[in-house]
């Protein structure tokens, strides 16, 4: 077989016009410029100048639809694969289940799946199955180890496999969402509580009495919006790539704003709820 290649000689290199497939790691990727690539470079899989090597996915998960999947060649999924989700060549698409089978026993799913699970007391009491928020879904990475009176490092399992699914589709779209707080103590409640009351720590703001925020449920995660407290009808969060993000897709996952003046205050109700009216 021949392949016929439309080159320009630019500077001394050699640049070939023309996208070319190519095969490294196993995977299928595209013969591009080194600085085009949003995956991995490997060189010595494509012909030309030595910038052009094979552009193939870091990470071969995907989202698409609100579900997890794989890029894969589209001769490889069983199911219908969905374009436009993964970097390399057009035949490497978003292979995706049509069930949620990709969940596990205890509820995890995604990058979740296999976490250890733990039970710690929330509000009442009631002893919550949670897991520990990976490090790379942390505002602050460095809390990870601390323990969670400590810190609000854990989601609860439901919680966490909606999140992952949620994060995982922004990122497709270049948008990092990461929490600062997830699941609460009583007495990391209290301590929030405190900080409300003498307007001294936590910049003083506002929050439900140990017991009674949703931070105890489980259900109530703060997220990086970075735009600060909202005063009027609506968020000045123009600028916030993260807010306008979740703006716009956060229901579809059931993640919904229920606190007016915490544009970074985001709560899994579950798929079909509906955007706040203050949003």
């Amino acid at each position: 077989m021949i392949r016929v290649f439309t080159c320009l000689i630019l500077f001394g290199h050699i640049v070939i016009s023309t996208s070319t497939t190519c095969t490294a790691n196993n995977i299928q990727g595209t013969c591009i410029d080194t600085s085009s690539c949003s995956g991995k470079s490997v060189p010595g899989k494509c012909p030309g100048a030595v910038n052009i090597q094979c552009c193939i996915p870091t990470t071969p998960s995907c989202i698409a639809n609100g579900q997890n999947g794989v890029c894969v060649d589209t001769l490889s999924c069983s199911v219908k694969p969905v374009p436009g989700k993964c970097p390399g060549a057009a035949n490497i698409q978003c292979c995706i289940s049509n069930s949620d089978s990709g969940s596990s026993s205890d509820g995890l799913c995604g990058s979740y799946i296999g976490a250890p699970v733990s039970s710690i007391a929330g509000n009442d009491n009631v002893m919550y199955s949670v897991v520990k928020i990976k490090q790379e879904h942390l505002t602050d990475p460095s809390t990870y180890s601390l323990p969670p009176t400590s810190s609000d490092n854990t989601m609860t399992t439901q919680t966490a496999c909606a999140f992952d699914k949620m994060a995982s589709a922004a990122k497709q779209d270049g948008v990092i969402i990461t929490i600062s707080s997830g699941f609460r103590t009583l007495v990391r409640q209290q301590y929030f509580w405190n900080c409300y009351q003498t307007q001294s720590c936590n910049n003083g703001n506002l929050a439900a009495k140990p017991g009674t925020s949703n931070h105890g449920k489980g259900i109530a995660l703060d997220l990086n919006t970075n735009c600060g407290k909202q005063t009027g009808s609506k968020p000045d969060c123009n600028g916030s790539k993260v807010y306008q993000w979740l703006y716009n897709n956060a229901d579809k996952y059931g993640f919904t704003r229920t606190v007016q003046s915490e544009p970074w205050h985001w709560e899994f109700r579950g798929i079909g709820v509906s955007r706040a009216s203050f949003a």
